[in-house]
């Protein structure tokens, strides 16, 4: 695949027994944050934040939040790593509540993303994403991926990105997220399937959006002009970037959530990319908490203006 963006420079230079890193001054490229509770599920966010590095061509930072500062050893424990499994990281110790020490050290290190699990030491049950990453998702500036820990097996053994799902609903809104997940099938030469699922029930009402073909259950009729169209609309002129190839366009009526979910499992998709508007109370997230509820996959979300 042609003309494939640079890769980044190494963030950070690395320090042997996790402590502090020393950078030069400057302009700095962006990092990786994987936060850490010392948790068995929280380590299963390491295997996708390595190969979101390696296609980035940045450093990965393991970020751990306590009351107190720590000595190098102290961090090494409270985030459950041995020392060999510390080999390419840096550790970072920040002080204050955990989900907003996390976003402010994203900040200021210019994170490209935050990577963790749905759930880490702390359970709650009845809840699809647990406070600390859904307050970290919540107002965190960067995009962040999330895997349940259910899937640890897959992604531990996942080495590449072959297939991406992103989902779209049509409005312009939601074509802010499609240079990351372009950005993302480029670097790493996956195949992108584009979805939109066609709801009588609710059609977007931002100016300019795009609403599914009349006859969604019979693509004999407006499917092709439809698919054109909406092609034309996300894939160049609102993305401001053109769609890699191979791309494949899917159209599906029903249920957001369901329909995502059933196209990744169909597709064996490597990764899922949503539009998040950066509310998960009760009224709000309905196809972001459905998908995450039962995600065969690692969940990118990144946060729109709409």
């Amino acid at each position: 695949m042609s003309g494939q963006p640079k890769r980044g420079e190494l963030a950070a230079q690395k320090t042997p027994e996790g402590g502090p890193s020393r950078r030069s001054g400057g302009e700095r490229p962006g990092i990786i944050v994987v936060p850490l509770d010392g948790s068995a599920e929280a380590k299963l966010a390491l295997p996708p934040a390595r190969l979101a590095a390696r296609l980035a061509g940045c450093s990965i930072h393991v970020v751990y939040a306590a009351e107190r500062p720590l000595t190098p050893e102290e961090l090494l424990r409270q985030v459950g790593l041995r020392r060999q499994e510390t080999a390419g990281l840096v550790l970072d110790q920040v002080v204050g509540a955990p989900a907003e020490s996390i976003v402010r050290f994203a900040a200021a290190e210019h994170a490209l993303l935050i990577v963790m699990t749905t759930r880490g030491k702390t359970a709650y049950l009845g809840r699809t994403v647990r406070p600390v990453p859904e307050r970290v998702i919540a107002s965190a500036g960067c995009p962040v991926l999330l895997i349940r820990p259910e899937i640890g097996e897959r992604v531990a053994t996942t080495t590449s990105l072959r297939r991406v799902l992103l989902p779209l609903d049509g409005a312009p809104s939601s074509a802010e997220v499609i240079g990351f997940a372009l950005d993302l099938a480029r670097w790493s030469g996956a195949e992108v399937d584009l979805l939109f699922v066609a709801t009588r029930a609710t059609r977007p009402s931002e100016p300019g959006s795009l609403a599914g073909p009349l006859y969604v259950d019979q693509p004999q009729y407006e499917w092709p002009t439809w698919a054109l169209e909406f092609t034309s609309r996300f894939g160049t002129s609102l993305g401001q970037c053109q769609v890699p190839s191979p791309a494949h366009l899917f159209l599906r009526p029903g249920d957001p959530a369901a329909e995502i979910l059933r196209l990744a499992g169909e597709r064996h998709s490597d990764l899922i990319v949503l539009e998040w508007r950066g509310r998960m109370d009760p009224a709000h997230a309905r196809v972001v908490k459905g998908v995450l509820t039962d995600a065969p996959c690692p969940v990118l979300l990144i946060r729109t203006s709409r």
